[in-house]
């Protein structure tokens, strides 16, 4: 029997006991542990982030809006602006100091914010459009549940393809 098992298989089981598997298995299930007691506090923050926008896009939209849609937003306009979270944080200040009821309340404030107005926009823009950013880098975030087809839902149907420069075919030469 032993001349069935090869060399470096009989030298490993000769050199591991059980007891070294033991404490090895312990040790590892230990750094797991240790690693999943550390890991959840930064995706608690961005998980409040990810809340808190939804809710002031739901505010500012008049919609209730999709969590998950909310977070690809979210990351989106986090990516173009790395102050995009503070002028969240800043706007949903502005917006329960205010006592508004809704988005024409707040719009109607006499002394709305420039920087609160240009944040409620970006974020009332890339929910209506679907897409954050401009032409030149813009990301697609979605198509069919972008809210500039809601009013419209039931009786017209959404397109069924997206925009871009090959959406229909070439452009057309302008020298004809």
């Amino acid at each position: 029997m032993p001349s069935e098992i090869s060399q470096p298989t009989a030298r490993l089981a000769q050199g591991m006991s059980r007891r070294a598997l033991l404490r090895g298995s312990a040790a590892i299930g230990g750094l797991a542990v240790i690693a999943a007691i550390g890991a959840p506090l930064p995706a608690a923050a961005a998980d409040s982030d990810i809340q808190t926008f939804t809710r002031l896009s739901e505010f500012l939209t008049g919609y209730q809006l999709d969590p998950v849609l909310g977070a690809r937003y979210f990351a989106a306009l986090v990516k173009r602006s790395q102050t995009f979270p503070a002028d969240v944080t800043a706007l949903q200040q502005v917006v329960t100091q205010s006592g508004a009821l809704d988005m024409d309340a707040f719009l109607a404030l006499p002394a709305l914010d420039p920087a609160a107005k240009a944040t409620a926009t970006t974020i009332v823009s890339a929910w209506y459009l679907g897409v954050v950013g401009e032409p030149a880098d813009a990301e697609l975030i979605t198509y069919a549940e972008a809210l500039m087809y809601r009013p419209t839902r039931g009786i017209l149907p959404i397109p069924t393809y997206g925009p871009g420069p090959n959406n229909w075919g070439p452009k057309p030469d302008s020298k004809i």
